[in-house]
């Protein structure tokens, strides 16, 4: 592994450790919470129980303030879940953005990030995409849930695309796709294997699918030095 995706793990690592640490225990809640620190918190809670399983009351105890503050801030708990779906999403896209941007290469780029949102990183990390949690649980009915994960998705495309693109004009990865549709690809396995990790599933058997969708990015002449290498 390289400097560049062990600084990202770290990152990550520190940005997870802080959605785990608990607001003030035991302590007064005060009216008014720094709005970045709510989003970090409630989406933490989201995350873990689901729409339906996030009371007011959970959230007001992981915020450390009042319910009337959170009215005040975001207007309903509806609200504030759509806002911890755009917070989501600006951190996801901005940490697969900066490890593509710090890779040697575009295409070690997006092995980095496809091994980085496939693998799960720890037994503490949490389990599944809250972008897919959120498709599975309410998109289905809900219009403006929808168009938040499809954003999400859509971005995460574009970002896998480009670098694709980049690989594509350096040999690193076949050209009979388009960019666009190798991305789609992709993403819809990424989102398959956090359905999967909900599950339990091994992760020896996710890495051998992490292995498979690397490997279908390949160029031909990449494809036939893998195998003659195996």
């Amino acid at each position: 592994m390289n400097q560049a995706l062990r600084n990202i793990r770290v990152c990550c690592t520190k940005r997870v450790e802080y959605w785990n640490n608990a607001p003030w225990p035991g302590a007064v809640m005060p009216r008014k919470i720094e709005k970045q620190v709510a989003l970090d918190r409630a989406l933490t809670v989201f995350w873990d129980h689901g729409y339906r399983g996030t009371s007011m009351d959970m959230l007001t105890e992981r915020l450390g303030v009042e319910k009337p503050s959170i009215y005040a801030s975001f207007g309903s708990k509806h609200k504030l879940y759509l806002s911890a779906l755009g917070h989501y999403r600006e951190w996801l896209i901005g940490s697969v953005r900066h490890i593509v941007s710090a890779a040697p290469s575009a295409r070690a780029g997006v092995d980095q990030a496809v091994r980085m949102m496939m693998l799960r990183r720890s037994a503490k990390s949490r389990k599944g995409c809250f972008a897919t949690n959120a498709t599975l649980e309410v998109a289905d009915h809900d219009p403006l849930v929808r168009q938040e994960v499809r954003k999400t998705f859509a971005e995460l495309v574009e970002v896998f695309s480009h670098a694709l693109k980049l690989a594509q004009s350096a040999g690193h990865v076949r050209t009979d796709c388009a960019p666009e549709v190798l991305a789609q690809l992709l993403v819809n396995a990424i989102g398959g294997a956090r359905i999967m990790e909900k599950t339990k599933a091994s992760n020896s058997a996710t890495e051998a699918v992490v292995a498979l969708i690397i490997g279908i990015l390949d160029a031909p002449a990449l494809g036939a030095e893998r195998t003659t290498l195996s």
